[in-house]
């Protein structure tokens, strides 16, 4: 089998080079399929575009074309190795399909859901993905009120009830630098934070995570979880007022259920720059699943691990991809963000997220 806990190490260039004419060439070769209009989406250390494509085509797998086009996901390199994993995911989104809008993969001229490719002069391989687009506006441009939030966390909690009930191999031993679990190998990266009373508030949580949380993961519930439900994951109708549809299952993993919360709460937060939102995020989440006392105990800290890990990632990547401004994201209000959040006392957030029900 092959090895799935492949961290990323520092200086490690992982990212595909690509550029408009190899993307017509893929959908060409690869899916049969002849671009009309290419758009770049953003992302972090993969390639994504928006496709649209005409009419006339050579796959026998497509019966219509979509008239919302497709997502070409050009995988990273490290990624790319666990085409096990790969696998896996597919096989989630096709269970998914049919309780929620998410996106539906799409088979090759071969008959399978991803081809190794090198590009452009790449030594590294790269697996090449292509789904049906899910319409519908970003999250981070929706009309933000507590009901939206309250869905937000409402979803969190129904999607892992659902992937309750699926289960791939391939998830077990799976691990990359985003998940919670490898809060520990964030100190590795550190080093890219350029204010050192940053990397040190910045070392100080994931200490604390590894003190108070990693120590209680074998008596956690444990169980599927998309990873990274932030604001540019999930879709909203073109009124902004409910969600429409989940996108980027890249990061999904079995782990803690409870970091699922964290994760969506990170975001939300991120985007409403006032951490007494996130009790409406808790309250939706709840409607589903209630938290038990431990959860509610380690979830500031899970929480500040997330911010953490989006800073300190978002900072390296942004040494090795100076271009890419979407890895800038959080950095614009997450260092305030955790500066507030962390000193908060566990008595005081449980009364400002009203964590005591």
């Amino acid at each position: 089998m092959e090895k799935s806990n492949m961290l990323l190490s520092p200086g490690q260039r992982i990212r595909p080079n690509m550029n408009e004419e190899t993307v017509i060439d893929l959908l060409s070769k690869i899916y049969g399929l002849t671009a009309m209009s290419i758009k770049e989406l953003n992302a972090y250390d993969d390639k994504n575009y928006h496709v649209h494509c005409k009419e006339l085509h050579e796959n026998p797998y497509i019966s219509e074309i979509s008239e919302h086009g497709y997502v070409l996901k050009i995988i990273n390199s490290l990624d790319s190795r666990n085409t096990h994993v790969i696998d896996a995911q597919t096989e989630m989104l096709i269970f998914l399909n049919g309780q929620f809008n998410c996106p539906i993969p799409v088979k090759n001229l071969n008959g399978t859901y991803y081809n190794l490719e090198k590009t452009n002069d790449s030594e590294e391989s790269h697996a090449i993905r292509l789904f049906i687009y899910q319409p519908g506006q970003l999250l981070t441009h929706a009309s933000w009120n507590k009901e939206l939030l309250y869905k937000v966390g409402h979803l969190a909690a129904d999607l892992d009830l659902r992937l309750s009930k699926f289960y791939h191999p391939a998830f077990e031993h799976h691990r990359t630098i985003w998940m919670l679990m490898s809060m520990s190998k964030l100190h590795l990266f550190v080093f890219a934070v350029p204010d050192e009373k940053r990397r040190q508030l910045a070392s100080d949580v994931i200490d604390t995570f590894e003190r108070n949380v990693l120590k209680f993961v074998p008596i956690l519930e444990q169980g599927m979880i998309h990873g990274d439900l932030n604001e540019q994951n999930i879709l909203v109708n073109k009124e902004g007022t409910d969600i429409v549809a989940i996108i980027d299952f890249g990061d999904s993993q079995k782990t803690c259920l409870i970091f699922e919360l964290a994760i969506a709460i990170c975001y939300m937060l991120l985007e409403r720059k006032d951490i007494t939102e996130g009790k409406h995020v808790i309250e939706g989440y709840q409607s589903v699943r209630k938290l038990t006392d431990l959860e509610k105990k380690i979830l500031k800290v899970c929480v500040c691990a997330r911010i953490c890990q989006s800073l300190v990632m978002g900072a390296y990547s942004h040494l090795n991809d100076p271009k890419n401004k979407y890895i800038l994201t959080t950095q614009k209000n997450g260092w305030s963000l955790l500066q507030e959040l962390w000193p908060i006392s566990d008595d005081e957030i449980f009364k400002i997220w009203d964590l005591s029900n």
